[in-house]
């Protein structure tokens, strides 16, 4: 299913005898959806939706507007990820509204010091944004950095511009800033 939203055209794809979410595609720089982007088959367009895929649908709307969702209530299909790729997706859905770590702490979280990089791909390749929050991670600098597979950062950054983080010259003010204690993986506001 493709939809309109304040950043363009998002595409939904689910599995239909159970709606568990496949994927979740953003919009190209043209604001449309991008079919090549599609890694499954199958109907885009659908009438009658179910009551569970509608609220999915409003609130993927709703995130980009600024408004905090929760989708505990969503099965994502991770079948096609690596291990690697689902702890981080995983860890990455404990980043709370309104805040944003580094690559660099997420790989701490984890336990993987040294995958920052790693860890940076992994939240390109996620085939859930929006609903998986990928947009509040930053670089080791606090500067946005790419989101979801692309080098510009610009709706990165209007996603957390709407959740009202701030910036100061595309650098993340410190107040909205999520550290890590070195002593174990836990996180503090700073």
């Amino acid at each position: 299913m493709v939809f309109n939203t304040e950043i363009g055209e998002v595409a939904l794809i689910w599995d239909g005898t159970n709606d568990v979410i496949k994927q979740v595609i953003l919009p190209d720089e043209s604001g449309k959806y991008n079919y090549s982007k599609n890694n499954f088959s199958g109907v885009l367009l659908e009438e009658d939706l179910s009551d569970h895929i509608m609220s999915i649908v409003e609130g993927i709307k709703d995130v980009v507007r600024g408004v905090e969702v929760n989708f505990d209530d969503v099965e994502l299909d991770f079948s096609d990820l690596t291990e690697f790729q689902r702890e981080v997706l995983q860890k990455q859905l404990e980043i709370p509204y309104q805040r944003v770590i580094t690559y660099k702490m997420l790989a701490h979280l984890i336990g993987k010091d040294k995958s920052a990089r790693p860890v940076a791909n992994a939240l390109a390749s996620n085939p859930f944004p929006l609903i998986i929050p990928c947009h509040r991670t930053v670089r080791a600098d606090w500067h946005i950095g790419g989101y979801n597979g692309t080098s510009d950062g610009s709706v990165k950054k209007f996603l957390l511009e709407h959740e009202n983080v701030q910036f100061d010259k595309d650098v993340v003010k410190k107040r909205y800033r999520l550290t890590c204690d070195n002593s174990r993986p836990s996180m503090s506001v700073s």
